[in-house]
């Protein structure tokens, strides 16, 4: 949870962006989580097809990178991986603010694979200018990126924001502008711009960005009502009562508390309700349960009770039960 950034906009606290009250968690501690996490996906993998059996392992903070044994953990998650590798193939990727020495990123680089960094416009001229020689350094390296662009709703931050697409276009870095969530409200001018923006980011049509819609966190389109040949950027994100399988997609480890939960944001639990699916004291009964599910085939389905999806938009939904289990079919084999 700690960060060396303090944005107006990130909440400062537990269940916020970033609690800088909290301690750096333990490299042991961190460890026992990557044998759970790799555990748990590995039952889930079990259950699909032999072609999607990917995993994507988002190391984030906070601001992941400043914890001062990342190089010890990221180096674990790789060796711990090797019992899985012939299973499913894994991704290693972080978001991160970019904010770290030339010296501690070039460690960092061999152990990861995609890098999502995150431009933030209140940050000082100095970490600005270290966050620029960074991104050049990633790619010279030769490893994936692309930035999100936070577009801060005060005009001259908005200004800066937009400066920096400039530099990624100038640099040929890959990029996503997207808006703060919360109550940041954006004038007609700065909706306007977003909107343009769209058209030459996307295909195909899409939805105006308002307070219901939303784009996917790493950019990728999505397609409704099980129309394929047609893709969205921007997509309404209120789903009451709808049956989800976010938790065919996602797994989420709040280390500094010990909760697990299927996703970051929506934290939906199997119980229709809004919690914790176990914790880190606490997961062989977890693993015991989802190995039960699978052998009775009743892995557990999640109807949403959130008023709106952020992360984990992106997992299959369905209003109707039926519709569901059609939907699903491409994603399972059991």
């Amino acid at each position: 949870m700690k960060c060396n950034l303090d944005c107006s906009y990130c909440s400062s606290e537990l269940y916020g962006g970033h609690d800088n009250s909290t301690r750096h968690p333990p490299v042991d501690e961190c460890l026992k989580s990557i044998d759970f996490m790799f555990e748990y996906v590995d039952l889930y993998m079990a259950t699909k097809p032999k072609g999607i059996r990917y995993v994507v392992l988002n190391v984030y903070g906070g601001e992941s990178l400043y914890h001062p044994d990342i190089v010890t953990v990221l180096e674990q998650v790789h060796e711990r991986y090797k019992p899985y590798q012939d299973r499913w193939h894994l991704t290693v990727t972080t978001t991160t603010n970019a904010i770290i020495s030339e010296n501690q990123l070039k460690k960092i680089i061999p152990l990861i694979d995609e890098f999502t960094v995150s431009y933030h416009t209140e940050a000082t001229d100095r970490q600005k200018q270290q966050f620029y020689n960074n991104l050049l350094t990633i790619q010279k390296s030769g490893k994936r990126q692309k930035c999100i662009v936070l577009m801060h709703n005060r005009a001259d931050m908005f200004a800066d924001s937009k400066q920096m697409i400039v530099w990624l276009e100038q640099n040929n870095i890959r990029y996503l502008p997207k808006q703060l969530d919360g109550n940041h409200e954006y004038d007609s001018a700065q909706i306007t711009w977003f909107n343009k923006l769209d058209q030459t980011l996307t295909f195909g049509n899409t939805v105006p960005q308002t307070a219901s819609t939303r784009a996917c966190c790493g950019g990728r389109q999505i397609c409704a009502n099980q129309n394929y040949k047609q893709r969205h950027h921007y997509i309404g994100n209120q789903f009451p009562n709808w049956y989800c399988s976010v938790n065919h997609f996602f797994l989420y480890i709040k280390q500094v508390t010990g909760e697990i939960f299927v996703n970051k944001d929506c934290k939906m639990n199997f119980e229709g309700s809004v919690g914790a699916i176990g914790t880190l004291e606490s997961t062989e009964k977890l693993l015991t349960e989802t190995k039960m599910s699978i052998i009775n085939k009743t892995l557990p389905i999640i109807q949403c009770k959130k008023s709106k999806c952020l992360c984990g938009l992106c997992a299959p939904k369905a209003q109707q039960f039926e519709d569901y289990n059609t939907t699903m079919k491409k994603y399972q084999c059991l």
